[in-house]
């Protein structure tokens, strides 16, 4: 496995490198948001972490599904992974490689982003308005970052089942849309039966239910019908899909 070589292969792309100059660009946006604002609309003048990393999960509830797809499934779509193949034998490796490529870059980027969001929450509590409050830090871990990582890995899953970059980013971030959606459509109606149906497909509620640690065995559903089974038929597909 090389990963290296598959993020310098992404990141040296023009195409990468202008998302990764928005992404930069939105999640300073977001994190100047989250924490500068937060002084002028709350009574007591304070900024709060959580809720800063709250405003960062919208861009990166997005740019997350982009930079994954493309480095699992980029290769598909253009039609190069023949020539990754012949340079670099052994499919599995070429699979692990590119995996583990996409978390360490999304790695990069979270840390780069809750960094940036601390920081905009202590400028806007200490130095305008009265006082940066950090003791929600947990929640973050618990939440925001749980949330994220689920988004991390069903985008994986996604690019590894589709293999094709539309496919891939539709179904990532697509789908959590319609979940999302129709969650509250389930909570107008009162449906008990739809509840249960949609919550078996609700990976953000099971990922922060289960990182807080008052998950059960009803939250392993949506990780196994989302991440399991789509993710071992990726891993399949990669491995007996013809080339060319």
């Amino acid at each position: 496995m090389r990963p290296v070589l598959d993020i310098r292969a992404h990141l040296d792309t023009r195409s990468a490198a202008i998302l990764m100059a928005i992404s930069l660009l939105l999640i300073v946006a977001f994190a100047a948001l989250g924490g500068f604002v937060q002084p002028a609309v709350l009574e007591d003048g304070t900024s709060h972490i959580d809720f800063t990393g709250f405003v960062l999960t919208l861009p990166l509830s997005l740019i997350i599904p982009v930079i994954t797809v493309m480095i699992t499934a980029g290769e598909w779509s253009d039609g190069s992974i023949q020539n990754t193949f012949l340079q670099r034998p052994g499919r599995l490796g070429v699979l692990g490689s590119k995996v583990i490529a996409a978390i360490v870059v999304v790695a990069a980027l979270l840390v780069v982003s809750f960094a940036a969001g601390a920081l905009a929450t202590w400028i806007g509590g200490d130095l305008i308005g009265n006082g940066a409050v950090f003791d929600s830090l947990g929640t973050v871990f618990t939440t925001q970052l749980a949330s994220l990582a689920a988004t991390l890995l069903f985008s994986l899953a996604m690019g590894l089942a589709l293999q094709s970059t539309v496919l891939g980013l539709l179904a990532a971030i697509g789908f959590p849309f319609v979940i999302a959606t129709a969650t509250g459509i389930a909570a107008i109606t009162g449906s008990e039966t739809v509840m249960d149906i949609v919550s078996a497909l609700d990976l953000d509620t099971a990922a922060t239910t289960l990182a807080d640690g008052s998950g059960g065995a009803f939250e392993l559903i949506p990780i196994a019908l989302l991440l399991v089974l789509p993710g071992a038929y990726g891993i399949w597909r990669w491995n007996h899909r013809e080339v060319g």
